[in-house]
């Protein structure tokens, strides 16, 4: 393939599993591409966006890193080129692209933009000289002879998922896809037709690469890309979880009653050796201090809004060979910033555990009680807390009143929705420490609108 890289005296070009990047001039950007001229040493030219730049000349420090630090393909919106070899001028480079082979749908492209029949190259497409096809998904380990499968470039939204799932996306030329390939070990057995290597429709990659993590079966699902019935792609579809995509079943809206107690003693029972376990706290200060100077909250209890909309409190998976008590700690200072050696939860402050066997995961819950000049100091360090923004979206306390009209204040928030089932640790903890009685408990429960 001749995608190479502009820059003189630089030889890189697009070539399977070279792990080699090609950007584009920050043509939307007039101040960094200013920079970018300046760092090619670029003067009396008129950039165009067919001008390449490779991974080569940038450093590290370059480009976004994903949440457990692998450099990801795309380039911080600061970046400038600043890596150059003592016989690179970094001037402008002549780009001539053929293609001796195009395609129809190359021909007809070619005809809508000049007006003429297919005799001129058009600007920034593949050459085929001496061409033989191979996967480009970067670092596929695969070896020759397996299916390829062409690029939906005539889908624009489906072109865009397949794009990013095998880490090009950085190459805006739609043209680009008309001759790349993919091979049949990136697709789940779910994608292809009962006994046939002809993928389904909307088929998507989702096996072997490195920029997707989620479930390998959850390749076919969108239905209809272009039916404004399913125009959001489907709960289990392309885009939901990101990197937490191997996690993403545990944080479905549970089913009623999915989740059961776990007696105490049978904690670390060999029945739920297999499963999965999450630890999460209730943080809470006693607080008789009148709201509205009407309303006695009980207690001030501090809650989080989710990534994904729902309220829950803080803690999460626990890592294999970690104990409950250490992991709810360490999950309470990356979400919340909790100093643990103020602050800190131990044995003792076990609530609840739960088992849903449908998820196969168990969840243990536990309080930590602190004065209420420390809840607040505590608020305002979730400010600075890692997962801040990311994972956690926000802290919130939660109303222990009800207004007069029976139904604003604690009915309401308990008619929100909840992960997991944190609803039922919130009304446990609440029970086992005296803030609410089972009969409140009760009322708020099964108080909603209607009933007003």
């Amino acid at each position: 393939m001749v995608l190479s890289c502009s820059v003189q005296n630089c030889e890189n070009k697009l070539i399977k599993g070279n792990g080699i990047i090609f950007h584009r001039l920050p043509l939307h950007d007039p101040e960094l591409l200013k920079k970018w001229l300046k760092a090619l040493k670029i003067d009396n030219w008129t950039p165009t966006k067919h001008f390449n730049v490779c991974s080569e000349h940038f450093t590290e420090d370059d480009y976004e890193k994903s949440p457990t630090g692998i450099k990801l393909a795309n380039l911080l919106c600061s970046a400038v080129p600043s890596m150059f070899s003592d016989n690179s001028n970094s001037k402008q480079k002549s780009c001539s692209f053929t293609n001796k082979r195009k395609s129809n749908v190359l021909g007809h492209l070619t005809t809508k933009q000049t007006g003429k029949k297919n005799n001129k190259t058009l600007p920034h497409t593949i050459s085929t000289d001496c061409y033989e096809p191979v996967c480009f998904v970067p670092n596929c380990k695969t070896s020759k002879g397996l299916p390829l499968y062409n690029f939906p470039f005539g889908d624009k939204r489906l072109l865009d998922i397949w794009a990013e799932r095998t880490g090009l996306s950085t190459m805006y030329d739609t043209e680009l896809y008309l001759t790349i390939t993919i091979c049949k070990n990136h697709f789940h057995e779910n994608c292809f037709h009962e006994n046939s290597i002809q993928l389904k429709p909307y088929a998507i990659p989702s096996t072997n690469l490195i920029d997707y993590s989620g479930p390998p079966d959850n390749c076919c699902l969108i239905k209809s890309l272009y039916s404004d019935e399913n125009s959001v792609m489907t709960s289990t579809g392309d885009r939901t979880w990101g990197w937490l995509g191997n996690t993403e079943a545990f944080g479905r809206p549970p089913e009623p009653n999915e989740f059961i107690v776990i007696p105490k003693s049978q904690i670390h029972s060999e029945k739920y050796a297999s499963s999965t376990h999450a630890a999460h706290c209730f943080i809470y200060a006693e607080n008789n201090e009148k709201v509205f100077d009407i309303y006695n909250p009980r207690a001030s209890i501090l809650m989080q809004l989710r990534y994904d909309g729902y309220f829950g409190f803080p803690g999460g998976l626990i890592d294999t060979g970690e104990d409950f008590v250490s992991a709810v700690n360490r999950e309470m200072a990356e979400e919340m910033n909790l100093d643990t050696s103020i602050h800190s939860v131990n044995h003792d402050d076990h609530v609840i555990s739960h088992w849903s066997e449908k998820k196969n995961l168990v969840l243990h819950f536990y309080k930590l009680k602190v004065n209420m000049t420390d809840l607040i100091e505590i608020e305002r360090q979730a400010l600075f807390a890692r997962d801040y923004g990311s994972e956690v979206l926000g802290t919130v306390r939660v109303p222990l009143y009800t207004l007069g009209d029976h139904y604003r204040g604690f009915p309401v928030f308990l008619n929100h929705n909840f992960i997991g089932c944190s609803r039922d640790q919130l009304l446990a903890a609440l029970s086992s420490l005296n803030i609410l009685t089972p009969e409140e408990i009760q009322l708020a429960s099964n108080t909603n609108s209607r009933n007003i």
